[in-house]
Parts: structure tokens; C-alpha cells; sequence
């Protein structure tokens, strides 16, 4: 879900129509610099919890604020993937869960490469 909306948001199409309707150039139209995520129910009750354990004591999470890494350029899939798995590894701490980084490993070892 988040690979496929940050690739809308920096599709050429996209950024042409952005850069439309604020009458800029589209070199002034930047990638996307965070992702606010809310939930409800709690994060943890959202993610499959095979290989993750709660963090005694956490308390629970119902989202937050990603900063996007502005060294990654998020046109390139590899680069996309990486930021999208630096989230996941943070929605997990941040719900209380350890664990989420063998599992966005296993998933991307068991998972073809983006294009």
C-alpha cells in the first residue's frame, strides 16, 4: 500500500498535474516528505503478528508521523522500497512490536524485486 502511493505521488502524470494546479515548474513540485498514518484499532491489532512479540510496557499506538529520508530519490523503485521498509520497521517499534525487521527481511527475500 505505501510502495503504491508514493509511486502515484511521484508519477510524472501526477506531478504535471500538481505542478498545474499551483502554476509552478515541475522541478518545484517535491516528493512526498512524510506519511501520517492513523488507525483505529490500535497498530498492533493491523499488522500480522508472525514474528513480531510486544514490548513489555510499550502501550499501544494508533499511528504516526514517517519522515521520508531526503537523500532517497522515490522514483526509483529500489530506493522506494527502501524508505516504505524504514516505515515498516518504525510503525513496528512505534506500535511496541520487535521483530519487524526479520520480517520486512524475510518478506523482501521471499518477494521479486520492484521494476
Amino acid at each position: 500500500m505505501c510502495d503504491g502511493l508514493l509511486q502515484a505521488l511521484v508519477d510524472p502524470k501526477v506531478v504535471e498535474e500538481i505542478a498545474r494546479i499551483a502554476d509552478i515548474g515541475t522541478a518545484l513540485v517535491s516528493q512526498p516528505r512524510e506519511l501520517h498514518l492513523i488507525a483505529d484499532p490500535p497498530v498492533v491489532d493491523l499488522l500480522i503478528s508472525t514474528g513480531l512479540q510486544e514490548i513489555p510496557g510499550a502501550g499501544a499506538s494508533f499511528g504516526g508521523v514517517f519522515r521520508a529520508n531526503p537523500a532517497l530519490d522515490l522514483r526509483v523503485a529500489a530506493e522506494r522500497q527502501e524508505q516504505v521498509d524504514d516505515w515498516l520497521r518504525q510503525l513496528g517499534v512505534d506500535a511496541g512490536l520487535s521483530g519487524m525487521e526479520a520480517l520486512v527481511e524475510r518478506y523482501r527475500a521471499t518477494t521479486p524485486p520492484p521494476a
